[in-house]
């Protein structure tokens, strides 16, 4: 175990210092060109220090959720684990869930701390209407909504079905609960998501108002990916439990999806939070391939 936690340090310091590392030309004009964002002496700054500064505090939250279960799990029950993993042989898969809920508290103190760009002394805000769509693809807040739906509808399933001997029955009152809570977290993700995208635009020139829309694209698809990978690891987890119930069906058939959830999860941050997306006015498509 100790051999395990020294190479878990090793790539935390790695992770770390590669998120505080100056943004380098390339990464800057990739970026912009991903965003369909065109650099200029006015906004290259300010899109430099959003991309360093939203890394940082992304990754800061990423490396909480690993550490600070650790940190609990020894000073409340005198365990030592490692994403779940203890050293007297239990594990709990599920605690890898901290980290994206961590990676989701970064994304949000980004979007809160980073400066916005003005125009002077005087505050004019950008009147042009801001859709969540035209930042992020439909096809994404709809997995969104789904993911909430079936996670919600999985944990009724869990307080439904029969349990034996195999495991004890799952506290019924507990799991409607939490089914009630589910669908609040996907109602307040979205609000979240849609806040993001409509707070105050201030309004200096074209090239800051472009800058802060791809920013913004960014800061909505980073909170995405993260939300999306908390469902799946949510609704991995319920479909594991499944495999335990008394119904021979679910017992059977149930692994497939906890696996394949399971395995979304751990690309939902990469794949949706980091997707190159051209911000879309006046219903004109802007995406481009990821």
């Amino acid at each position: 175990m100790e051999f395990t936690f020294l190479v878990a340090a090793v790539v935390i310091v790695v992770i770390l210092a590669r998120a505080h590392a100056p943004v380098s030309d390339e990464r800057l004009e990739r970026w912009a060109d991903a965003h369909g964002l065109r650099l200029t002496g006015e906004n290259r700054d300010l899109v430099r220090r959003h991309l360093r500064g939203a890394g940082i505090l992304r990754t800061w939250g990423g490396v909480a959720g690993v550490v600070v279960p650790v940190l609990v799990e020894l000073a409340w029950h005198g365990r030592v684990t490692l994403l779940g993993f203890g050293a007297d042989g239990e594990h709990n898969p599920g605690t890898i869930g901290w980290i994206f809920a961590g990676y989701l508290a970064g994304a949000l103190v980004a979007e809160l701390r980073l400066a916005r760009p003005v125009g002077g002394p005087r505050r004019a805000a950008a009147l042009v209407p801001r859709e969540l769509s035209d930042y992020l693809p439909r096809r994404v807040l709809w997995a969104q909504r789904a993911l909430t739906g079936l996670a919600a509808l999985g944990l009724v399933a869990v307080a439904l079905v029969p349990y034996g001997e195999r495991a004890p029955q799952p506290d019924r009152a507990a799991m409607l609960v939490g089914a009630a809570l589910v669908c609040l977290l996907g109602l307040g993700l979205e609000r979240v998501e849609r806040r993001v995208i409509r707070r105050p635009q201030p309004f200096a020139s074209a090239s800051l108002l472009a800058a802060d829309d791809a920013i913004r694209a960014q800061a909505v698809h980073s909170v995405a990916g993260a939300a999306l990978a908390l469902l799946l690891l949510l609704t991995s987890g319920i479909a594991l439990g499944l495999t335990q119930s008394d119904v021979d069906a679910l017992r059977l058939t149930m692994w497939f999806p906890a696996a394949v959830a399971f395995g979304l999860a751990l690309r939902a941050c990469g794949d949706v939070g980091h997707r190159a997306w051209r911000v879309r006015r006046g219903g004109e498509a802007g995406a481009t391939p990821a």
